[in-house]
């Protein structure tokens, strides 16, 4: 995912408020790892995350973490997905989280959001698939870059990827496999969930107890009979 802001703690800030948003589990982990970051000197950071699709994921709420975040951070931001070898579709969005898709039919997307993995559909069905060819229509492109992408679709997916990742500066990124292509790391704490009521009465209420509570003189006679110490005359 390309995103149309440089500092990755900014970015950071904007996804911890979106995540914020969805309610999450108490068997999430206390520090979950989004993914990679990494800035170009062209304006942009790319984005890798751990999770397929994670940014597609509406994550409980109206809108998709990509369309939510755009709006937070106000500005741009657009997601490759690939495929096989000619499977490519394109996920744009502006600043006010309005969203466009072309390319690979959306019967086709699959997450990690639940179940088995990989095998369950995102909810999409009212983000539609615009044309089935790769282009932009919601971020301001020229005409050279249309039809540089016009040129590439019918190529192998990866070249047009690519290119797609050289608009944000970044070419070649499909290059990279597994390896780490990245300088930054965006990490979430899910909200700390209120501790269970205690059993125990509050601190001011036992000491507000503990002062109008008469004290119990302690008994004058003990069981057989005969006076406590305490209670009895001081030696001489």
């Amino acid at each position: 995912m390309f995103v149309r802001q440089r500092r990755i703690d900014v970015i950071q800030r904007a996804l911890s408020k979106v995540l914020d948003e969805e309610t999450w589990s108490p068997a999430t982990p206390r520090r979950l790892h989004i993914g990679a970051a990494d800035a170009s000197s062209r304006g942009w950071t790319m984005i890798v995350p751990e999770l397929a699709n994670f940014f597609l994921d509406r994550g409980g709420t109206a809108s998709p973490r990509l369309c939510r975040l755009a709006r937070e951070l106000r500005c741009p931001g657009y997601e490759v997905d690939v495929r096989g070898a000619a499977a490519t579709t394109l996920f744009e969005v502006d600043a006010l989280g309005r969203t466009r898709i072309s390319g690979a039919p959306m019967t086709l997307l699959t997450g990690l959001t639940g179940g088995d993995a990989g095998t369950e559909l995102i909810d999409l069905t009212d983000l539609p698939i615009t044309s089935p060819s790769v282009g932009f229509g919601v971020l301001p492109v020229t005409d050279d870059i249309r039809d540089r992408l016009a040129a590439l679709a019918g190529g192998p997916a990866m070249a047009l990827a690519d290119y797609l990742g050289a608009l944000a500066g970044f070419p070649a990124w499909t290059h990279h496999g597994d390896d780490a292509i990245a300088a930054g790391a965006l990490v979430y704490e899910p909200p700390r969930i209120a501790m269970a009521t205690l059993r125990s009465r509050p601190l001011e209420t036992r000491e507000a107890s503990a002062r109008t509570t008469p004290r119990v003189a302690p008994p004058a006679h003990d069981r057989r009979g005969r006076r406590p110490r305490s209670a009895a005359r001081p030696r001489r």
